[in-house]
């Protein structure tokens, strides 16, 4: 607790104090014009030639992406690791961590603190496995093709802890568990896998205390094996629930994941120096529907997420601010938004339709690969 007088002092320091009124931008004229990304918790800086590493839910990969793409130097897209197939539109997105203990579990093997088990190789037909570390689309093959990829996967991990900025996005509290490894798991099982064994499988909305603990857990973790002063970035990601476990409407169970995330994300960088929070979240969620999300209203715009990254990147100094002029010029004009809307989402199908044809592409190459082994 502080005084009345320092409450009074804070509010007085910070020009975005108010919702309405006030000296400086309030949040209604910001959020009126459009695209809104508000100001979070900073401590430090970047200077460029620093090294990224981005971990976490899906929108981890749009972080990665639009960060390589303004030339920064991401580590967690130099993920040598063989591919075995059926890795989906985002080859990355095997490597997803929706969860704080999925996130806390990838980096303790990485850093050779927990050994990876065997069981944690599910069963799907005639002598094949998938990771249950993975997405369930990871790819089926032998144990022994498993256990080599799983190899290079903490080895491609294991860079996180030379990076000088790690990213963490949180996305989801419903977890579901393991009992026979002790570990929690990318995705749910395969309905099959948990009517044939019912007693192994299990599952759990994570609390407030769930969420924190592993975030300390994660930071004592970087502590002992990053590299001298580096920096952490908390956020949380925008992107919704696809199906809630839990027996609330799938609105009610989103708004509670991403408000226990938000809470812990806070906390943690409250506890410690050298840990920011940065509001991706709240950016999605102020700024216009029509710019900020993809038709299915489950994923973020390429535009808004374009907006993101570039105000990152300029309040971490990593480029010359010019977002003080983006945010006074806004796109509050009817007719610009909707140009902008229509530009977003010719963006949006175009990147999803080169997703696709990569996917098909892999497949087909696999499938040459395949018959040429033959």
């Amino acid at each position: 607790m502080i005084t009345a007088k320092d409450a009074l002092a804070r509010s007085k320091a910070n020009d975005f104090d108010r919702w309405v009124g006030g000296a400086h931008l309030s949040a209604r004229e910001r959020i009126l014009k459009q695209v809104v990304v508000p100001v979070g918790r900073q401590s430090f800086s970047c200077k460029p030639g620093d090294t990224f590493f981005a971990i976490g839910s899906c929108f981890a990969r749009n972080v990665e992406e639009r960060l390589e793409l303004s030339g920064a130097e991401v580590l967690s897209r130099k993920m040598n690791v063989r591919d075995l197939g059926d890795t989906g539109g985002r080859t990355l997105g095997i490597f997803n961590k929706y969860t704080p203990l999925s996130i806390l579990q990838e980096l303790q093997f990485a850093a050779g603190e927990r050994p990876f088990p065997v069981e944690a190789f599910l069963p799907v037909r005639d002598g094949l496995f998938y990771d249950s570390q993975l997405r369930v689309n990871s790819g089926d093959a032998t144990i022994d093709a498993l256990s080599a990829r799983r190899a290079e996967i903490n080895t491609a991990f294991a860079q996180v802890f030379k990076a000088d900025v790690v990213i963490l996005t949180l996305g989801l509290i419903e977890a579901w568990y393991d009992h026979k490894t002790d570990l929690y798991l990318t995705e749910m099982p395969a309905p099959r896998l948990i009517a044939q064994e019912p007693d192994r499988f299990g599952f759990k909305c994570l609390s407030l205390d769930d969420c924190t603990r592993a975030l300390q857990e994660i930071h004592g973790l970087l502590a002992r094996h990053g590299k001298p002063g580096q920096k952490v970035i908390v956020t949380v990601s925008p992107v919704a629930l696809g199906r809630t476990f839990s027996e609330d409407d799938i609105i009610v169970a989103n708004m509670t994941s991403k408000s226990t995330l938000r809470v812990a994300a806070m906390e943690f960088a409250d506890a410690h120096t050298g840990i920011d929070y940065f509001p991706s979240y709240e950016t999605v969620m102020n700024s216009a529907p029509s710019l900020a999300w993809q038709e299915d209203r489950l994923h973020a715009s390429d535009f808004i997420v374009g907006r993101i990254i570039g105000t990152f990147l300029e309040r971490y100094g990593l480029v010359e601010a010019t977002e003080a002029a983006m945010q006074n010029d806004g796109v509050a004009e009817t007719a610009e938004q909707e140009l902008i809307s229509r530009l977003r989402r010719d963006v949006d199908k175009y990147k999803n339709r080169i997703l696709a044809l990569e996917k098909q592409l892999q497949q087909a190459k696999a499938g040459s690969d395949g018959m040429q082994a033959g």
